[in-house]
């Protein structure tokens, strides 16, 4: 009898461990969209960045100065976001897309633990994702906190 107490008992640690060391805040399904909706390839018509919170009139558009964006999500909401200005070399983001109900989750492989929260919209062909960034308003080599709008199409 020891040794069925003894291996039902492991058992039911083993579950637990498991069930605990998954990664809860990785679901792939939002509350209106998922990971499988926006997989594919994108191209930014829009790419606005302007200063976060502080009401003033700087912003620039990477797209409408003659620069690209680019974003490719895979279906296990791993991401590339390559964003490349006139005269530039290309700035290479990468990381893990979730959802938190109808929030956008980002982890870049750069800030890993560090999650950011975007809102999105998402039809067939197009996708819209607006929220938190750093981007270098004024050109002083630095990058300032940010409020990035970006509207792509599918590619």
């Amino acid at each position: 009898m020891k040794v069925i107490t003894r291996f039902f008992g492991c058992a039911l640690l083993l579950i637990c461990l498991y069930a605990c060391g998954e990664d809860e805040g990785l679901d792939l399904d939002g509350s209106e969209i998922s990971i499988s909706d926006i997989a594919g390839s994108w191209n930014a018509t829009r790419a606005e960045f302007d200063i976060a919170g502080s009401g003033a009139s700087l912003a620039i558009d990477v797209v409408e100065q003659g620069g690209t964006v680019t974003l490719v999500i895979q279906s296990n909401g791993r991401f590339t976001l390559t964003i490349t200005e006139t005269g530039e070399d290309p700035e290479i983001s990468t990381g893990q897309m979730s959802f938190d109900e109808d929030l956008l989750v980002v982890e870049f492989d750069d800030s890993p633990g560090d999650d950011e929260f975007f809102s999105i919209q998402s039809t067939a062909n197009t996708l819209s994702i607006s929220g938190p960034a750093e981007f270098d308003l004024d050109g002083d080599g630095t990058d300032d906190p940010a409020r990035a709008e970006l509207d792509f199409e599918r590619a």
